[in-house]
């Protein structure tokens, strides 16, 4: 391989995100980014950075795309502040990586779109579980017509998310797993089928435990007949998990009783009153962010090179000439001729591999496949099912982009 020339990263907000991203860039074999500046209100993250990395540090996100050193910036901070920390990168020449959900309004992705664009700088919107290397390899074979037309897809995820550390107020804000969990598999669905989702029917469910949507059930219509149903329960009751290997969403290892702990867990918190119960949930998140008392952050129990293939739930692709979902190692292809194994070579996954994305988009200039009108056209479909769940109608699409 060619050794590439690195660029400077800052990354804006050092929380549960920025851990995961700082373990995965310290783990990786030629990652083309050097940690150079990180901005949080939290000094003791500030500290451990500069301790770590050498890097510049700034309590106020504005001041580090003014001042910093770097090419781009990673924003990992709350979707309410994506908006104003995308335009004060842009303004200062700093291409952009934004967490998902990209906003919590389109006009919100629509604004950080146009001054990505006024200022010559790309946006890509951050949602790591398309380019996971079985999904990519999944959507080669439809382009390729390997396996025919794409009938259907089904995609479904039931896990603990909404019993994970998470402030209420945070919880409520993307109404439950909608629009935190919900861009990861829509973006999933839609690079497979083609992108141009036409309409969207679909309905929500409350969490009784924590008085929010807890889940989705949505049919998808796509441009080109195609259809797909995607389905989310963050309930902690099922665990998709126990369908394929007890495989967790990097590919590790996943506790069989971990929903039910983190379940109980919750319950108790519940019990607590309100100001108890979000110190509590404010102490736990704690733990997971970059910097915090107990470590870094991010905790890993497996080494990368024992990581299965990412999951991000249950896939069933039903194309013309097979079916396919995946395996521990790749895919399984079911045709007339019985099922196949295809093993798919492990590949940079997660947040490097969207770094490596904007990577390739800075130095060969162009723009990032997965780019803020992408980034848009997967939060409008989420904000149809929420339009959906209300009104019990179709919900027609407007401002979709092509996959391929």
């Amino acid at each position: 391989m060619t050794e590439r020339k690195p660029l400077r990263l800052g990354i804006i907000g050092l929380g549960q995100a920025a851990s995961q991203i700082i373990t995965e860039i310290k783990a990786a074999k030629n990652c083309p980014w050097v940690l150079a500046a990180a901005a949080d209100p939290r000094q003791h993250s500030l500290d451990k950075f500069k301790a770590e990395f050498g890097g510049e540090v700034f309590t106020d996100a504005a001041e580090l795309c003014k001042k910093a050193n770097v090419d781009a910036v990673y924003i990992a901070t709350p979707p309410w502040m994506h908006l104003e920390h995308t335009t004060a990168a842009a303004e200062n020449g700093k291409h952009v990586i934004c967490e998902k959900p990209m906003a919590l309004s389109l006009s919100d992705c629509d604004a950080m779109v146009a001054v990505a664009k006024k200022h010559g700088v790309n946006l890509l919107a951050g949602h790591t579980h398309s380019f996971d290397a079985p999904i990519r390899t999944i959507q080669k074979l439809v382009m390729k017509g390997e396996v025919g037309k794409v009938h259907a897809i089904n995609s479904w995820n039931f896990n603990e998310f909404n019993h994970r550390s998470r402030l209420t107020a945070e919880l409520k804000a993307t109404h439950g797993p909608l629009f935190n969990q919900g861009p990861h598999q829509i973006d999933v669905v839609r690079q497979i089928a083609g992108g141009m989702v036409k309409s969207v029917r679909a309905t929500t469910f409350i969490d009784g435990v924590t008085d929010t949507e807890g889940g989705y059930v949505a049919y998808l219509e796509f441009e080109n007949g195609t259809a797909a149903t995607v389905v989310y329960d963050g309930r902690a009751l099922f665990d998709t998990s126990e369908l394929f290997w007890w495989l967790g969403e990097s590919g590790q290892k996943r506790d069989p009783n971990l929903a039910s702990k983190r379940r109980r867990n919750f319950l108790e918190i519940a019990k607590l009153s309100s100001n108890e119960r979000e110190e509590r949930l404010a102490s736990e998140k704690e733990d997971g962010r970059y910097g915090a008392a107990t470590g870094s952050g991010a905790k890993h129990d497996q080494p990368v090179s024992e990581l299965k293939q990412p999951f991000f739930g249950l896939i069933v692709v039903s194309c013309e000439n097979a079916t396919i979902r995946q395996s521990p190692d790749g895919l399984y292809l079911y045709t007339k001729d019985g099922r196949e194994e295809m093993l798919v070579e492990r590949d940079m996954r997660g947040r490097l591999a969207e770094l490596n994305e904007l990577y390739e988009s800075i130095t060969l200039n162009r723009e990032p496949y997965h780019s803020g009108a992408w980034g848009t056209a997967t939060l409008e479909v989420c904000f149809g099912i929420l339009e959906s769940a209300k009104t019990h109608k179709d919900v027609q699409m407007h401002r979709q982009v092509a996959s391929w």
